[in-house]
């Protein structure tokens, strides 16, 4: 997900709004914040960096990086999404409108997103899909050369894929898909999008 449409998914979660108001005025009023090189309140409509407000102010001292960042939040205010575990909820023609999905049509599309990123070698897309553990646990290229590495990985894809077919274990905190034997790939919920944990 581009940085714009995650901040901006965050600002509608957190403030729970019914209607396109919230987040959209949260949105522009974020973009002209830094529009007008006032980055304290900018800085006061986002989720926080690990770095604080200094490393805010850092990433946007520039007035180019300000119009840009104001430029793209505004590119996709149309496009607002939120999103909570079993839930997603789009901006349509200036409603919010509930996404009628179940949540094992969610996690089947995010496998079927990893297996087809490590299918066609995208290391990038295949790590950014992996659940938070994991990600720490490796880089990309880490990620490449352990997959390559490993004699059974391509066999793993291959039953990943076979489950995909069968059925879907949800809770509200993950989703498996059995493989026999006590193993199942095992995607985990965070932030309200379903990555993978485990693919046996």
């Amino acid at each position: 997900m581009k940085p714009s449409r995650r901040l901006l998914l965050l600002l509608a979660v957190t403030t729970g709004c019914a209607t396109p108001k919230g987040p959209s005025v949260a949105a522009e009023a974020y973009a002209r914040a830094l529009e007008e090189d006032r980055l304290s309140d900018a800085y006061a409509l986002t989720t926080g960096l690990p770095e604080g407000e200094q490393g805010f102010r850092d990433r946007y001292k520039d007035a180019t990086a300000r119009r840009e960042r104001a430029a793209s939040v505004r590119a996709v205010v149309g496009e607002l999404e939120a999103r909570a575990p079993n839930l997603i909820v789009e901006r349509r023609q200036d409603a919010w409108r509930v996404v009628e999905t179940r949540p094992s049509d969610e996690a089947k599309a995010v496998l079927t997103r990893f297996l087809n990123a490590v299918d066609a070698r995208d290391w990038e897309k295949a790590w950014s899909l992996l659940s938070a553990p994991q990600r720490s646990r490796y880089t990309p290229d880490r990620f490449r050369d352990d997959f390559q590495r490993e004699p059974l990985a391509r066999e793993r894809v291959r039953r990943a894929r076979l489950a995909l077919r069968g059925n879907v274990k949800v809770t509200n905190s993950d989703a498996a898909f059995p493989l026999g034997a006590d193993r199942a790939v095992r995607l985990v919920l965070e932030e309200g999008e379903y990555r993978v944990a485990a693919i046996e």
